[in-house]
């Protein structure tokens, strides 16, 4: 497994307990807003999340739908990240 698709699975758990959703209800491609997973604070519950976890600073700026659109985006961010600080 390389690092995004680890990234990817620690972010899915992280959802399906936090927010009460079973992973097959997820679509990987869409915002979970527009899915109706999570609302504004539920983003900001998955940014502390991913800083605490992949210990990134997540700063307001980068809450763009480039990097927070949806479960793959959100992964590809992180583990980008990671690789840029390694």
């Amino acid at each position: 497994m390389n690092l995004e698709e680890t990234v990817r699975v620690s972010l899915l758990g992280f959802v399906t307990q936090s927010f009460n959703v079973a992973a097959a209800k997820i679509d990987m491609n869409k915002s979970l807003i527009d899915q109706g997973i999570i609302d504004s604070f539920g983003l900001v519950e998955i940014a502390t999340f991913i800083e605490q976890e992949f210990r990134i600073v997540v700063k307001e700026s980068d809450m763009t739908r480039e990097a927070f659109g949806s479960m793959n985006k959100m992964a590809h961010f992180i583990s980008g990240r990671m690789e840029k600080s390694a």
